[in-house]
Formats: structure tokens, sequence, C-alpha cells
């Protein structure tokens, strides 16, 4: 298990069938965002922005509380944020001040718990928020702490540890591990092709058989068998039959499907309840999904009726707003399609934090949930 690399893949798959559409790309900016070639949302009171490929942060206020001086950043969790400089990372706190030194090839920031992962000199460790090293970086592959456990490998040994570095050895036949969600961890049996999952205490719960898995949420897992997907549940049952093309996740008890390139959903039963007749979707919130028809986007409830027609160009969704354009007029509506502010715009993107960016008059800058601009 690569587990850079394992981070990046799930964070792409949770950015693609996350629902809250965005237009992930750079905007050229003049005031009040003068001097940015790049301007990204706002996530938990702080939005990228970027100045000639490098990047910092500015809070609500428009200050820029970190400077943009790093190669890549992460998002803020618990205050502090994962940043690469050269070709090392550290840690930074909200008001810019490097907390952790530059010395790590990778951190993987505060994401679900007071410990971050970092690797040096191609070992995995743990370090807390003042930089200490709680873990020591010597393990040859390391997880995540979800659930105040973990799996680490050590001489080409795996074993489940705690946030106190207790050890507890598995099998030794374990030939991959990956991080412990909902109790289950998925494991790969060297000489063996499948994987399955053990629990905590590292019995083999569910046979290790499929081609490739994913982790747990809320009691399901999309697996893959025979080049098929499907959902099981913690018990290894077949909930949604291993019928399906590619991976999917469920969001709102529906998870988007693909069968014949075409896209549907299945609900939380296994029950394909919406055709797979789609050319493409997005996640369920809130009961609606966004759909893309002949080049026209609009909204299906869960019966697969539509509830808000396929008329807009682009239709983009966050927080319980949808932004759209047609004939070449951006603003906001809600679900019943009553429109929010009386401004128009010449672009739109979806809120996020209570902030969406939008540009007017050849201007780009942030509104609130009341049309506001937020300086």
């Amino acid at each position: 298990m690569n587990t850079r690399n394992t981070i990046k893949v799930f964070l792409t798959v949770i950015l693609l069938f996350n629902g809250i559409l965005s237009h992930s790309q750079e905007y050229k900016t003049e005031k009040p965002l003068a001097g940015y070639s790049g301007f990204y949302p706002y996530e938990k009171g702080y939005a990228t922005v970027g100045i000639n490929k490098k990047y910092g942060f500015i809070d609500k206020k428009g200050r820029n509380v970190v400077p943009c001086k790093y190669n890549f950043v992460f998002s803020f969790h618990k205050g502090l944020v994962a940043v690469e400089l050269g070709e090392k990372y550290g840690l930074v706190d909200t008001t810019g001040r490097e907390v952790v030194p530059f010395k790590y090839d990778f951190i993987g920031g505060f994401e679900d718990s007071n410990r971050s992962i970092v690797k040096l000199d191609e070992k995995w460790g743990f370090i807390d928020k003042t930089g200490k090293e709680i873990i020591p970086v010597i393990y040859e592959d390391a997880g995540y702490f979800y659930e105040e456990v973990t799996t680490v490998k050590e001489n080409d040994k795996w074993y489940i540890i705690d946030t106190l570095n207790n050890r507890k050895p598995v099998r030794n036949d374990f030939e991959d591990l990956t991080s412990f969600r909902e109790g289950l961890a998925a494991v790969k049996i060297r000489g063996k092709s499948g994987w399955g999952f053990i629990n905590k205490q590292g019995k083999i719960v569910i046979p290790p058989k499929y081609d490739k898995p994913s982790f747990f949420q809320n009691g399901l897992a999309c697996v893959a068998y025979n080049g098929k997907s499907g959902f099981i549940n913690k018990k290894g049952e077949v909930v949604v039959p291993l019928l399906y093309e590619g991976f999917a996740h469920f969001s709102d008890g529906m998870a988007a499907v693909t069968l014949n390139d075409k896209y549907g959903f299945v609900n939380t039963k296994g029950t394909l309840v919406i055709p797979a007749k789609y050319p493409n979707v997005y996640s369920f919130y809130d009961g609606m999904a966004i759909i893309p028809i002949s080049g026209k986007y609009g909204c299906i409830n869960k019966k697969g009726e539509t509830v808000i027609p396929f008329v807009y160009d682009e239709m983009y969704s966050g927080e319980g707003v949808f932004a759209v354009v047609k004939d070449g007029k951006g603003y906001f509506i809600d679900a019943k399609q009553n429109v929010l502010f009386p401004e128009e715009y010449q672009s739109v993107d979806a809120f996020k934090d209570g902030a969406a960016l939008v540009k007017q008059n050849g201007i780009w800058f942030f509104i609130d949930k009341k049309g506001k601009r937020l300086f």
C-alpha cells in the first residue's frame, strides 16, 4: 500500500462523487482579488489563493493570512495545514506561522485525528500538532488513524497499532493492509490475488476474494469481482449485486452506478431505483441529484422524476443552493427554482463554507448566502 498515492486516489474518488460541482480551475481575477492568478473555494474559513503557481490562504475578510509561497497546500484542519516548500513538507497555522519545520518528505494533515502521518527517508510515523513525533518514523508503510487504531508495516510484517504505539501483530501472510474504517480494514494475502477485510483483532471476517476494495461507509463497502462492482455489508453479504462498472459511494441513501457506460442509482437495499440511462450523474443531496441531458442540466428526485427542468447551461450544487447559468446569465436558485438574489453574474460557482465565487463586470469576488459581497 503506497500511502501517499492511496491518499490522493481516495481524495480523487471523493471529489468525483461528492455531488458538489465546482469549476475546479484557476480564476483570473481583478479587484478585490487583484494579484491572484488562482482562487479556490473556502473551507473552514480559509480559501486557497495562488500567485505564479505558489499557494497560500486568505480569510473571509480577504486578508492573505498565509503567504503565497508554497508549492502545494492541503486544507486547514484543527487550525493547521500541511504545505510543501521546496521538496519538503511542514505545518503552518492560521496566522502563517510555520509550526512544524520543513523536514518531512510528506505530511498528511490532521483530517481525522490529533495525529498526522509523516514520511521521512522512505519511513513513516506520526506527529502531534506541536510537531512532536509521538509514533517514531520507522515504518515501511502506514495508514491514517481514523478510529484510534491503524496499520503499520515493519520488516515486511504488518501490525495493528493504537495511539500509544502499542502493537498487535497480525498473520505473517498478510501482504497489504489499509486503514480501518467502521472497524474493518481491507487485507491482501501474500500469494493470493483477492482482497478481504479484517477486524481490529486482526481476524479475517470477510474472505479475500475481491479484485479491489473500497472502505466501509454507513455499513457498506463497494467491491469488485471479475471486473464488476457492487456493495457488501460487514458480514460479507452482497447487498448490491456485482453487476456494475466502476466504483461509487452512497450519499443520501443512493449510490451512482454504471451499466453499459450509462449511469443510474441504487438504494441501500440494492434495488436499481433509477435505471442506468444517463450519460453522467452527480450524487444525491437533500433528495435531489444534478443530471446533464443533451448539454442541459436539471435535477431529479429519488424516484427519477424531474424536479428542476433541464434548461440550464451550467449547474453547481452546494449547501442547499444551486448556482446556474442560462443564456449567458448566472444566478442562484433554491430547490423550488426561486431566484435568491436579484443580481446576475457572468459566472457563478457553488456555495461552500457559506461563500460562493462569482464574476460580475469582469471582476471576481465572493458573496455570502444573502448575496452580499464578502470583501
